[in-house]
């Protein structure tokens, strides 16, 4: 069947077929490799999507007249008039790319913009030609040529001409042997259709395009552009290797160096932290402990990891004042006097001298100082009251606390955790932050 279909064709197209499968894999391979969206490769991508249509639009055309019986006449005249219209798109999108290779402006311009109006002007006699047949129609089914049927080769092969003559101006840019060869197809590409409308007048431009597509391969295949884009390309993909390889190098070295450094923080902490308590000796561990209820209450409270760190350093360091204060005071046992309160009182404000140093997280210098500040504003050293104490502080404040409670000093004995929540049950809005009480009693009561 697929034979009789075949041999009863007004012209053969074999020559077609071929192009338009070649052209697809051409397409899909430079799409494929060359991707990015340069003004070349985009113009070059219409261009063969344009001539793709124009071939199959060659091969539908000759399907649909070679069974007028069958075909309906508007479909056939539907058919043809965008086949034909697709000669004078197919070079105005030559032009353009051809243009793009660098054309000057002063030049380029004025030719885009008169192909722009001609190929408009061809578009409006085109669908003149719907109602006028004054290009071509059909009379029972068969095709037939108008009186200006000869303008449908004329206009496209000036296109051509056009393109031909923006080719000569970036010849530059090709090789001699080359431009000859692509020299050499635009002529037969030019005498092609013309020879063929004279000597078979009732067949199609079929060669036309054929031709015309082997030219686009050729002049694409050996385009500098795309020689050099291909050669960036590599070059680019080199360099890029070699920056991810050294980008990750450059990382483990950081990470590395991060590692070491939150060690060594943690290493000089901790001896701070046993230097504090060690000028104490009422409360050893006690830096440590508060450290530590003080981050679990920062993890109930859902703080950020870095803000939980923050507050875990603060509260390490919380009492690093008592080391500027007269041990007969630090380690009396029993209640101080007014004056001896006074004196103990000034750690937090000394604690945040020594701790103003480090530049890098001055929010533990301000935590340190606002440790013994209460919810209520009754506090010291700055009465400050609510949300104005750092979060930090007011962990810090409850942490120490349940310390203190759950601890046995040689003053005092220890309390249970009940006894603790009660406490804080009592204090919370006066003494310490609601909130922060209430994950002090959770944290209590999971222990």
């Amino acid at each position: 069947m697929i034979n009789q279909i075949y041999s009863r064709l007004v012209y053969n197209i074999n020559f077609e077929a071929a192009a338009f499968c070649f052209l697809l894999v051409l397409y899909v391979y430079l799409r494929k490799k060359y991707y990015n969206s340069g003004i070349v490769n985009n113009t070059f991508r219409r261009l063969v999507f344009v001539q793709i249509a124009a071939i199959f639009l060659d091969i539908l055309s000759a399907a649909t007249i070679s069974f007028p019986q069958k075909v309906p006449q508007w479909l056939n005249v539907a058919v043809n008039t965008i086949y034909f219209a697709s000669t004078g798109l197919l070079f105005y999108t030559l032009h353009l790319f051809f243009i793009s290779f660098g054309l000057k402006k002063k030049i380029g311009v004025p030719m885009l913009m008169f192909s722009r109006a001609f190929l408009i002007a061809f578009l409006i006699m085109l669908a003149a030609n719907i109602p006028t047949g004054f290009f071509f129609g059909f009379e029972n089914g068969f095709y037939q040529r108008g009186p200006l049927h000869s303008l449908c080769v004329i206009i496209p092969l000036f296109f051509l001409l056009e393109c031909s003559g923006t080719f000569f101006m970036i010849r530059r840019r090709v090789s001699r042997p080359i431009f000859l060869v692509l020299l050499a197809l635009f002529l037969t590409s030019a005498l092609g259709p013309t020879l063929q409308y004279t000597l078979f007048p009732n067949v199609l431009l079929s060669n036309f395009f054929s031709l015309f597509s082997l030219i686009l391969c050729l002049f694409v295949l050996v385009s500098p552009d795309y020689a050099e884009l291909a050669r960036k390309r590599a070059e680019l993909n080199e360099l890029q290797q070699n920056l991810e390889a050294k980008a990750a190098m450059e990382s483990e070295k950081i990470h590395k160096r991060d590692k070491q450094k939150e060690i060594l923080s943690g290493q000089i902490i901790d001896a701070l932290a046993e230097t504090i308590d060690a000028a104490d000796a009422n409360r050893t561990g006690h830096s440590e402990h508060v450290a530590e209820m003080s981050k679990l209450i920062a993890y109930k409270l859902f703080l950020p990891k870095n803000v939980i760190q923050q507050v875990y350093y603060t509260a390490i360091l919380h009492d690093i004042g008592v080391i500027g204060i007269s041990e007969d005071i630090v380690n009396k046992n029993g209640k101080f006097s007014p004056e001896e309160f006074e004196q103990m009182k000034k750690h937090s404000e000394i604690g945040e001298r020594i701790l103003s140093k480090i530049t890098e997280m001055p929010e533990i210098a301000k935590g340190v100082r606002s440790h013994h500040e209460r919810f209520d504003g009754t506090g010291y050293p700055d009465g400050l009251a609510g949300e104005e104490i750092p979060i930090a502080a007011r962990i810090i404040a409850a942490a120490d606390a349940v310390d203190s409670m759950t601890h046995e000093r040689c003053y005092k004995e220890r309390l249970t955790a009940e006894q603790a929540i009660e406490e804080l049950f009592k204090c919370a809005g006066s003494q310490f932050d609601p909130a922060v009480a209430a994950a002090a009693i959770d944290v209590l009561r999971e222990s």
